[in-house]
């Protein structure tokens, strides 16, 4: 089995045994479990002439609850993107969730800001997207690269 595939696995165990353990009225906080993948990536800014930023190191933590898909890059400030399926007064939220890849996709709705992350399967890509305002303007920064799984 794939790693990523392996994850989901975990993930649909884990959302399995929250909804039961709600549903038998268990005291206590239920909080689905965090899966860490690295990845090294690299951004770029195409609004700004395809600016290249600097190749970094950065965690996708991965979540799961429900059909609900929360996932998140940690690293430096313009790679940090955090998104998630759910939608609620503030976000449209979509999972993008198919047989080749996972994702997420979310957009405030007031401002119109968007960002998605999706984890391709095989071999395991990161492709992510979030917007961010530069001197007073909405400037996309695209996220890139090869992640690696260690159980």
């Amino acid at each position: 089995m794939n790693p990523v595939a392996a994850i989901l696995c975990r993930l649909a165990k884990v959302a399995v045994w929250l909804v039961v353990s709600m549903g038998a009225g268990l005291s206590g906080s239920a909080w689905a479990q965090t899966f860490k993948m690295p990845c090294e990536v690299e951004g770029t800014i195409p609004s700004l002439n395809d600016r290249k930023l600097d190749t970094a190191k950065v965690v996708v933590e991965i979540q799961s609850m429900g059909k609900n898909v929360f996932l998140k890059i940690n690293g430096p400030k313009l790679y940090q993107v955090q998104v998630t399926s759910l939608t609620t007064e503030e976000f449209d939220g979509k999972n993008l969730t198919t047989a080749k890849e996972m994702g997420a996709y979310k957009k405030h709705r007031k401002t119109g800001l968007e960002s998605e992350i999706v984890l391709e399967r095989e071999p395991i890509m990161l492709h992510a997207f979030h917007d961010v305002s530069y001197h007073g303007k909405i400037t996309r920064v695209h996220v890139d690269g090869a992640c690696t799984y260690a159980p």
